[in-house]
């Protein structure tokens, strides 16, 4: 069973965030964008209402991509957290492996699978 509080926050313990639902999606993210953002093969996302997440410790830091979709990551750190973007203003992304139990999310789909890279197989 999905949990419906999600909680989760950065490596050092600066920024702590939770999400009041259960995720909209579960998804491994394969574009080029992501992969370089994160360094990373690909990247986790569970996606939520933005309503219902909250930032409860720390500010984390605030980066618009060429893209103009907005990612945040902690100051300290460095840890990638979020991703918003204003074609879906409602909904607020957030890096699987940044919750405190990701076990739990496990993706259900990938996003961009012709950008994968050669060694990943898709779900």
């Amino acid at each position: 069973m999905t949990p419906t509080s999600i909680t989760g926050g950065c490596y050092c313990g600066a920024v702590r965030f939770h999400a009041a639902q259960a995720p909209l999606y579960q998804t491994n993210c394969h574009c080029a964008n992501c992969r370089r953002a994160v360094g990373a093969q690909s990247v986790a996302w569970i996606t939520v209402n933005r309503a219902n997440f909250h930032f409860d410790k720390g500010t984390p830091q605030r980066y618009c991509t060429d893209t103009g979709a907005w990612r945040t990551f902690c100051p300290r750190c460095g840890t990638s957290l979020t991703y918003e973007r204003d074609t879906l203003p409602d909904e607020i992304d957030i890096t699987t492996g940044s919750l405190d139990h990701p076990e739990d999310f496990p993706p259900t789909k990938d996003f961009y699978p012709e950008e994968k890279l050669p060694w990943v197989h898709p779900l």
